[in-house]
């Protein structure tokens, strides 16, 4: 069986305001065109939420290793 391509986009952000006090960032994650809710740059909630945007159940481990 055949699988469609998936076209998954990540753009990073980020944003100081204009008195320096503030900054904001991320990842817009897009799937086929569709920007996905959460804007963040944690590898598991970029991975969970494109496999469920793709159907899948997802249970997502993420295991730190620090030196």
């Amino acid at each position: 069986m055949a699988k469609g391509k998936i076209k998954i986009e990540l753009n990073d952000y980020d944003y100081n305001c204009s008195d320096g006090c503030c900054t904001n960032y991320g990842t817009v994650t897009k799937v086929n065109g569709v920007e996905l809710s959460c804007h963040n740059q944690d590898a598991g909630t970029i991975v969970q939420q494109i496999l469920e945007h793709l159907g899948y159940e997802v249970e997502v481990e993420v295991n730190e290793n620090k030196c």
